[in-house]
């Protein structure tokens, strides 16, 4: 950890949180990641080493807390009155991001990230009774990050990167780019579902419902500046 030799409060907390991957960590687990697998499944790209050096920075930045499984499997990491104030933080550069950040270019189109963020913004009140099952295709990913599935029951969304067992209910057939500027709010989903760019499979009734499950990113109500 490095220090700027200066007592401002900005130069103190810059100490902590512009280490690199450290506000994507903290953004996970401001969106409820507990464990440290579904950590690294919010930030794909850091080392498992890294990973756990930047959790025991925050534990000692006072941020959260590491506490054992009750089972014995593990530890869960807990944010404390300290890491819970930084989803303000967060908050303030997403939209500054979302508004005036560059565009998205295709080394920022990691598929697997993409339905893990998807995977906490799915409405399903909106969805049939019972379990439902969404099969996502990437048709420009490499053949390992091609498919996904998401199955959804009740206030449960569960991500899986091999076929979990049961139908899928729908299948959405897309390219990275497309999907994760709809994710974001830049392109509208009825224009890419009316051209084609995204395709749908599956019951009629189902497909339109899809519309209604998608709630997007917190962030695709800011417009961007060209």
């Amino acid at each position: 950890m490095s220090a700027f030799g200066q007592f401002c409060p900005i130069a103190l907390a810059s100490e902590v949180l512009t280490q690199k991957w450290m506000l994507l960590i903290v953004r996970e687990l401001n969106a409820g990641s507990r464990r440290f697998n579904d950590i690294r499944r919010g930030v794909p790209r850091i080392s498992g080493t890294l990973l756990k050096q930047r959790l025991d920075q925050l534990e000692l930045a006072g941020a959260l807390i590491k506490k054992p499984l009750d089972n014995g499997a593990g530890d869960e990491y807990l944010l404390t009155d300290a890491g819970r104030e930084l989803k303000i933080v967060l908050g303030a550069i997403g939209e500054w991001g979302q508004i005036w950040a560059r565009d998205i270019t295709p080394e920022d189109l990691d598929p697997g990230w993409l339905v893990w963020a998807m995977h906490r913004r799915i409405d399903t009140s909106q969805m049939p009774a019972g379990r439902t099952v969404l099969e996502i295709e990437f048709s420009d990913a490499p053949k390992t990050q091609r498919f996904f599935w998401l199955v959804c029951e009740e206030d449960s969304v569960d991500v899986c990167v091999k076929p979990p067992g049961f139908e899928s209910d729908l299948i959405v057939k897309t390219e990275i780019k497309t999907l994760a500027e709809v994710w974001r709010g830049i392109r509208p989903l009825k224009t890419e579902l009316t051209s084609g760019r995204i395709k749908l499979s599956g019951n009629e009734n189902i497909k339109k419902q899809f519309p209604n499950w998608l709630l997007f990113s917190i962030f695709a109500k800011f417009k961007k500046q060209t």
